[in-house]
């Protein structure tokens, strides 16, 4: 090379321009590192009817009923050829696989996991699920299921019509009428699909997220709670009798048989004059919107109602004054919920100032409370549904699988699974009680306080919410009531509503100032928190405000957290950035078009937004989710942020939490560990301590928790 070579400035590389000084982009982070050499991908194809089948089941009654049989499994060793495994010889393949140092990809691990750890005793090293993984980084762009997945990415999807040829057939079935290799094509497709799109989804996963998928499928198909079968079938008794109660007394069957014209099936089931017939007549009376109408009227009250939700769906140019209304009969209908206690139109007619009317109004109030309950127990058997779940699952000694979905809300949180939503257990509940730990040990319970609430008021600078959290996490309630600058934000707020100081011995009123802090944050208008309160919120009593009273206290809340709403105009400007294509940041948070980055490397989309005037005359953003338009406005993205930010603080601390201590429960922020007893207050504290320590990226947020153990899932 001559020195003038040698010498010679080289040419600059092309460069794609820099992005916006305001605009950081996707963080970095850690990806997750395969061991592609021991990574076992595999699916089962299992025996299914019409009766038999994960749509009447759930997934663990599914696979531990004794008609479950598997068919084949596909299997890919590594980066080897697929091969589908006949069901006679499974177990003696899988016992050729050193599990305890290879790995298991699926889609829908908790389905095929399950099968393996209950059926066949195997326990790999670690879980991926393609499934979760598609969840994770696609919500509101497609589904999670595999064909979706594998168009997404250019690929060929699965074969067609061999699940519905192998529908009814057990393996002899499919071996003696000659579909048994369709049936192994099938399969062995489904396993080249999932391993590719997992390869191509792999890069796009942070390491926190991998960790948490295999966390969510670990607690599942390694399950260690027991079910206090006792206290279930006390509970569902209870809830079946109180149901039972409401449909024998409410009506006179005979009466309304005719109406109801009920089959010859029905008639045969439930023989003429038997308790049978009276409730079937009134389940059929109450469940028609109608009917149910009528017997209100009957008693006097007009029906209330409400512009008609499948109305509100239809293109503005097809709607019209047929079908506009609809009675107002849900659960969430505060109207219909509250009917009984509305004393002015109940009284009407009546002199309340005569003892025979006052007790006509007692007993038209109970009449009126007895046609709502049924009503409501009527639409839904989810107390009833849920309680049969738990016995089944817990039937004979056997571990409770406890079922989450992976990044089942847009925001990242866990949802329910399994049929039984272990997100929704009430706390104090009996079914909340009857999840037991195993022999010896307790299960440690740590609750994120306010998390939501202080990561809004940090976001966007509401120093004050700030300090008023920090003065309650450090206040000794040894001391007595806490007062002036001492008391928690609760109170603070408690004292704008009712105009003098509020104290934490002023139960009512604090509690009112927790639903206030809580729920306002998020742009809330006076409708909803009227609601909200009537109908008892965070398991508290119901407590009725004026809808004046309500816009007061929105007004106020506007006023003291000042920050706070202007932190919803700068989420309109986040929306309108996100549709225009522009790029911005805010604290931890960046965002481009359709999409805002989280700061741990996963965001949140919103395809095809657009502006239109709704029917009021304003303007409103949409998206699209699915199949779905949805709406979108500052306080519903600043909620959208927050929830996602507040999630990711847990959700790391759970996987700190787990790297020491077991973790086998999450509920919202709660993180539930499962230790041996004497472990249970020093496992307690750690846990404690994890969950009041910020992450980096929000290190000065103050954070508390607050926790307990016992032998059942009591706190």
């Amino acid at each position: 090379m001559s020195w003038a070579s040698a010498t010679a400035r080289p040419k600059a590389p092309i460069k794609t321009p820099p992005p916006p000084p305001s605009f950081h982009g996707r963080p970095q982070f850690p990806r997750e590192v395969v061991d592609w050499a021991r990574l076992v991908s595999l699916d089962f194809e299992t025996f299914y009817d019409a009766d038999y089948t994960l749509n009447k089941l759930s997934t663990s009654e599914y696979i531990r009923d004794p008609r479950f049989e598997a068919l084949m499994v596909g299997v890919k060793v590594g980066r080897g050829k697929r091969k589908v495994i006949p069901g006679p010889k499974i177990r003696a393949f899988l016992k050729t696989v050193d599990w305890k140092t290879h790995s298991l990809l699926c889609h829908n691990t908790q389905f095929d996991g399950f099968i393996l750890s209950h059926h066949y005793g195997v326990v790999p090293k670690r879980y991926y699920c393609s499934l979760s993984m598609a969840r994770g980084l696609h919500s509101n762009e497609i589904g999670a299921g595999l064909e979706e997945v594998s168009v997404y990415y250019g690929r060929g999807g699965k074969l067609k019509g061999a699940l519905e040829a192998m529908k009814g057939k057990r393996y002899a079935d499919l071996v003696k009428e000659g579909i048994y290799a369709q049936g192994a094509e099938y399969c062995g497709v489904d396993v080249d699909e999932m391993h590719e799109v997992f390869k191509l989804m792999l890069d796009d996963m942070p390491q926190d997220e991998m960790d948490l998928i295999h966390l969510t499928c670990r607690m599942f198909c390694e399950p260690v709670l027991r079910v206090d079968i006792p206290r279930v079938e006390a509970e569902l008794k209870r809830e079946l009798d109180k149901r039972r109660a409401l449909l024998t007394t409410l009506i006179d069957a005979p009466l309304y048989e005719d109406l109801v014209k009920l089959t010859k099936a029905e008639r045969e089931a439930a023989p003429e004059g038997s308790e049978a017939r009276t409730m079937l007549i009134t389940k059929k009376v109450v469940g028609s919107s109608e009917k149910f109408a009528d017997l209100l009227r009957h008693e006097g009250v007009e029906p209330p109602t409400k512009i008609s939700p499948a109305w509100m769906k239809k293109p503005a140019a097809e709607r019209t004054d047929e079908g506009k209304y609809a009675y107002a009969f849900a659960k969430d209908d505060l109207d219909f919920v509250n009917l009984p206690d509305d004393v002015e139109r109940l009284a009407a007619g009546l002199n309340l100032n005569k003892k025979a009317d006052v007790k006509k109004l007692a007993e038209r109030q109970a009449r009126l409370r007895a046609l709502v309950d049924t009503r409501l127990a009527v639409k839904s058997t989810t107390n009833v549904t849920r309680a049969q779940r738990f016995l089944t699952a817990g039937a004979n000694g056997m571990k409770l699988p406890v079922g989450y979905a992976y990044f089942r809300a847009h925001t990242g949180r866990w949802g329910g699974n399994n049929k039984m939503n272990m997100q929704n257990l009430t706390r104090g509940g009996e079914l909340r009680k009857s999840v037991l730990a195993d022999d010896g040990h307790v299960i440690c319970v740590a609750d994120s306080g306010q998390i939501e609430a202080r990561v809004n008021g940090w976001l966007w600078g509401q120093d004050d919410l700030m300090d008023a959290f920090r003065a309650s996490d450090t206040w000794d309630k040894a001391k007595g009531v806490a007062r002036g600058k001492d008391r928690d934000a609760y109170c603070q707020f408690g004292d704008l509503v009712y105009g003098r100081e509020i104290t934490t011995n002023d139960k009512m009123e604090r509690f009112v100032g927790k639903v206030c802090v809580l729920g306002l944050g998020f742009q809330m208008g006076a409708p909803k928190l009227q609601m909200t309160l009537a109908k008892g919120a965070l398991g508290g009593p119901p407590v009725f405000f004026t809808l004046e009273q309500c816009q007061r206290i929105i007004n106020a809340y506007r006023r003291k957290n000042n920050k706070i709403v202007a932190g919803w105009e700068i989420c309109k400007g986040i929306i309108e950035d996100m549709a225009m294509g522009r790029a911005g940041s805010h604290g931890p948070i960046s965002w481009e078009a359709n999409t805002i980055w989280l700061p741990n490397g996963m965001s949140l989309k919103y395809p095809d937004l657009k502006k239109r005037l709704n029917d009021q005359g304003w303007d409103e953003w949409t998206y699209q989710s699915g199949d779905q338009r949805k709406k979108l406005y500052g306080g519903l993205l600043c909620e959208n942020i927050v929830q996602a930010l507040a999630r990711i603080v847990v959700a790391k601390q759970m996987l700190m939490i787990d790297a020491k201590h077991r973790v086998v429960l999450t509920t919202h922020d709660e993180v539930g560990t499962h230790v041996k007893a004497k472990l249970g207050p020093t496992a307690t504290a750690f846990m404690l301590k994890v969950m009041k320590t910020p992450l980096e990226w929000c290190r000065d947020i103050p954070l508390n928790a607050e926790g307990d153990f016992d032998v059942c899932y009591s706190k």
